[in-house]
């Protein structure tokens, strides 16, 4: 509150001095009036009286200005250190969201499409760079989406025979390798331009089912999945899994979607996929080198050893 008059208890506020000398100036003393009578000057301006008690009392108002003034003061550094905390909170907060938005692109959990999109976006670029003839363009097209209405891949990007020519190669040609370790016979499948970026993990199941259906060991869990599915039908196939409760940790990872979208998956996906088709399947993890400067001997160690073994399927 504003400071008072010490004679009228009117607030006077700053203009206090001024109040005083107009309102009460009769109760006061003037420099060198008088008839001798002692003069009390106050200490923090030029205001001189003749009674010792309003000097005290016009002083104590000069000390209630200062604290009020002080406050006045306080407040506003508090003032200007709470707008300024939530501007750099803001900022923050803004930049945390740009990073998850970053690292929602680049996983593709931004909900900009999933292949279909992708795949005719690339192929209407190739058509503007003048790499694509217009027809080309709508037949891709058509046989895209007669892929993904079938659930099928339609095969242009498989190479089969990648393993037997290897065979052949070290039979035939390199008389310097004593012994070799393959596979079992696999199909290549490599990117497309519905994919190409994030699509790696659904090619790579594909490569490992077209290796499991040329094992009859396996016929009957897959007796329901005897073509190589598309990407999109792949998606659905794992979060068909999810619904059956494989890996709720997982899937709340994707918040239980991939369907349409360009989220890249790993081993826990392919397992809970596999797991929900009755087929027995472990992951096996070496997530930190086992051997100096970063190596890994001991997943070496373990890729040899499997494909030494007769195992069974």
């Amino acid at each position: 509150a504003a400071p008072e008059c010490p004679f009228c208890g009117e607030a006077a506020g700053r203009e206090l001095e001024e109040h005083v000398r107009a309102w009460h100036g009769h109760l006061l003393g003037a420099p060198g009036a008088g008839d001798g009578e002692q003069l009390y000057e106050c200490p923090m301006c030029s205001l001189t009286c003749t009674n010792i008690q309003i000097l005290e009392e016009h002083v104590d108002l000069h000390l209630e200005e200062r604290n009020f003034s002080e406050g006045t003061d306080l407040e506003l550094a508090q003032q200007l250190q709470t707008e300024e905390d939530e501007r750099q909170r803001s900022e923050e907060e803004k930049r945390e969201r740009e990073e998850f938005r970053k690292l929602q692109r680049q996983y593709g959990l931004d909900n900009s499409g999933g292949f279909k999109q992708q795949f005719l976006k690339n192929m209407e670029r190739e058509v503007d760079r003048g790499r694509m003839q217009p027809f080309e363009y709508h037949k891709r097209k058509a046989e895209m989406m007669e892929s993904l209405a079938s659930g099928i891949d339609d095969g242009r990007t498989k190479t089969s025979g990648v393993i037997e020519a290897l065979c052949k190669y070290y039979q035939n040609e390199n008389k310097d390798v004593r012994r070799v370790w393959l596979s079992a016979g696999v199909d290549h499948f490599h990117s497309s331009l519905g994919d190409r970026g994030w699509g790696c993990g659904y090619r790579n199941f594909q490569m490992l089912l077209s290796s499991l259906l040329q094992n009859s060991f396996y016929s009957d869990c897959l007796r329901d999945t005897t073509l190589i599915p598309s990407i999109p039908k792949i998606q659905s196939m794992i979060e068909d899994a999810w619904r059956e409760g494989f890996d709720p940790h997982g899937a709340s990872h994707f918040n239980n979607r991939l369907h349409g979208s360009k989220a890249w998956i790993g081993a826990c996906e392919i397992y809970s996929l596999l797991t929900s088709l009755r087929i027995k399947c472990q992951i096996i993890d070496f997530h930190k080198p086992t051997g100096p400067m970063g190596t890994h001997p001991r997943l070496f160690e373990w890729i040899l050893h499997y494909y030494s073994t007769d195992n069974e399927g």
